[in-house]
Order: C-alpha cells, then structure tokens, then sequence
C-alpha cells in the first residue's frame, strides 16, 4: 500500500470518530442531545462538501495533467463535466440540510438530506468506479465510512423523530 493511501485510511478513521461520538452523545446524553444533534448536522453538511469536491478532482486530474500523452476525448470531456457539476451536488444539499437546521428548526429534515446526501454520493461513486473514473480503493474506503455516516445519521433520525433518548 503506499503512503499516501495509508495516510487517507488513517484521516478518513480520524474523520469518523465525530459522527459516532456525536451519535453517542445524542442516544445517551438528553440534556446535550439538542446541540451534539446540531454539531452532528453541521459536521455532516461540511463533511458532504469534502466528499463532493474530490469529484472536482477526479475531473481535473486528467486534464491538468494528460497521462502518458492521452488526448481528450469528447467521451472524456463529457464525464469530466458530469463529475464537475456533480461535485457541487454534495455541498448543495449539505447547504440545504445545514439552512433547514439553523433557519427552520428542523433537524429531522437536516438529518434526512444528509442521509440523502451521503448515500447519492456513494451510488455515484460506485457508478464511477464501473466507468473507470473512481480508483477502487478509493471506493472501498468511501464504502466503509459511508456506512458508519449512514448508519450513525439514521439512528440520530429515528432518535428525533421518536424523541428517544437512552440516557
């Protein structure tokens, strides 16, 4: 493996551990669970603009530095656009999720774009790495935090819209 894949798994661990300590904090702590629930959504929609702007370069990496002499194709040229426009997709509904939070109190909603956002992402990021456009271990290690993000954000949702609290 080389180091700086080693270096990402290791950030991308490091990246988690907000979700599962916030998660935490919302089932088992009731009178913090109001602000672990907002920190939780505004870590999210921060995390979900990360996530997109690696799009941004997967779609430059190419064309900023032909490999081995490649020409641009139209082919390549059109995925290169769809990965740009898609990697404001993420920051848009992290935006939107985090605007529904802090202007309209309403985390349930916030907390659902940002399941929504995550799990788009992760799609799209599968459908890439069929078209060659995303590295797999890449996508084996977007796999994997996707999961604990999802997992974590669903049961932070179901905690809010049930108003169940462990502690």
């Amino acid at each position: 493996m080389r180091q700086p894949f080693t270096v990402a798994i290791l950030l991308t661990l490091a990246g988690a551990i907000p979700f599962l300590v916030l998660g935490a904090v919302v089932l088992l702590d009731p009178l913090d669970s109001d602000t672990a629930i907002e920190i939780l959504i505004s870590y999210g929609a921060v995390i979900l603009s990360f996530v997109g702007a690696v799009h941004w370069g997967f779609a430059l990496r190419d064309s900023a530095h032909p490999v081995n002499g490649v020409s641009l194709t139209p082919a390549v040229l059109g995925a290169e656009r769809q990965l740009l426009i898609f990697g404001i997709v993420p920051a848009i509904i992290g935006w939107v999720a985090l605007s529904a939070m802090l202007h309209f109190s309403a985390p349930a909603l916030a907390l659902f774009l940002l399941l929504v956002g995550f799990f788009v992402t992760i799609v799209v990021e599968t459908i890439g790495r069929g078209r060659g456009v995303v590295a797999g271990n890449y996508l084996v290690l977007r796999w994997a935090v996707s999961v604990v993000v999802l997992v974590v954000l669903l049961i932070v949702l179901f905690a809010v819209l049930t108003g169940m609290r462990v502690g």
